[in-house]
């Protein structure tokens, strides 16, 4: 019986992306092993499943913990039991994406010049698994998912199954509307306006309802269990909150972090001969999250997986889904932003670079 090297290469890649995962989760997990009680990012991340519409009404970030809430209903409050949950659906989540990445980067035929570079940073580069891990069960993982249903409907021409789509995402999480929804949109107008018109005018609706109703005055804190309250102040601050007080070598890296995948959207263009246009533009709207927020490394997460939703676009299109890597400037600046240094982190830029020297 033949082998066929191609799944072969796919489920070593699976393998491995997994590996990434567990390493950039390893420290909260060994935290908890050791000290027998769930670290802050978990405790964070919990309070996030514990937030519904049954219980509060319409709030920002709801819907998964509406979902949930049946689930937890059974489960002790802070309990194991809801931290399986909340592990679980990272780890499936994470396994469905690195199967998506091997899917559109590890081809079994010629490729693209570059291609396997994406392959690769979704490895080992600090924005890739090992972020997903690092930043585990975090709503943004969903929003990925769900992203991905979008671009595969709005390529498939249902604009309608996309609208919906990226509507659940804004009541996920709002950073989406940065990160995700111009993507789409960009792409539904490569097919006409109306079909951009009906992805998103519901997703700049829900954006509104968020903004407005979005918050509560109500302190969660004192409604939520005391293992799931930590984030409870994310729905009475304001959504604004710049980063301040960082050394002037933060924001250095920061900037770094935030070019390097929209270099090489520009070097995809240049491989195509491709005139910059609306879809190249679409990601860089995640550089306002840098400005709304103090969380620079998971910026730079959702910039590059919303560069890599436009790679991922490019055979529909008739493109090549690589990049042109060629020119030594190019390699000299992507070279620092590869090196396996860990996760890159959320406002602790590269965590594991301590540990490493």
């Amino acid at each position: 019986m033949a082998i066929d090297w191609g799944k072969e290469r796919q489920g070593v890649f699976l393998l491995l992306a997994m590996l990434a995962w567990a390493i950039g989760a390893a420290p909260h997990l060994m935290g908890w092993a050791l000290s027998g009680s769930p670290p802050p990012a978990l405790e964070w991340n919990l309070t996030h499943y514990h937030v519904s519409y049954q219980e509060f009404g319409f709030l920002r970030r709801g819907l998964v913990g509406s979902l949930v809430a049946p689930l937890f209903a059974l489960l002790p409050d802070g309990g194991l039991g809801e931290y399986g949950v909340m592990l679980g659906l990272d780890a499936a989540i994470a396994a469905g994406l690195a199967w998506l990445v091997a899917r559109l980067f590890l081809p079994t035929g010629p490729d693209a010049p570059g291609q396997r570079l994406f392959a690769a940073a979704f490895l080992i580069a600090p924005v890739g698994m090992m972020q997903m891990g690092y930043d585990l069960a975090r709503l943004d993982h969903v929003n990925f998912v769900l992203m991905s249903g979008a671009l595969a409907a709005v390529l498939g021409g249902r604009a309608m199954l996309a609208a919906c789509l990226v509507t659940l995402a804004m009541l996920v999480h709002e950073a989406v509307l940065f990160y995700g929804v111009p993507v789409i949109v960009a792409l539904a107008l490569r097919r006409s306006l109306a079909e951009a018109l009906i992805i998103a005018l519901p997703a700049l609706g829900a954006a509104i309802a968020l903004a407005l109703w979005g918050g509560t005055s109500a302190d969660l804190g004192t409604a939520l269990p005391p293992q799931a309250d930590l984030a409870a102040s994310v729905w009475t601050r304001n959504l604004l909150e710049p980063a301040r007080g960082f050394p002037p070598q933060h924001y250095l890296v920061a900037a770094y972090l935030a070019l390097v995948p929209l270099l090489l959207l520009w070097r995809h263009y240049a491989l195509n001969r491709l005139a910059p246009d609306l879809l190249m533009l679409a990601p860089a709207t995640t550089l306002a999250l840098f400005v709304l927020g103090v969380d620079y490394g998971r910026w730079s997460h959702c910039l590059f997986v919303s560069v890599l939703m436009v790679i991922a676009a490019a055979p529909r299109l008739d493109r090549q889904p690589g990049a042109d890597l060629a020119p030594l400037p190019v390699k000299v600046a992507l070279a620092p932003w590869l090196l396996p240094l860990g996760p890159v982190g959320i406002a602790l830029l590269y965590p594991f670079i301590p540990w490493i020297v």
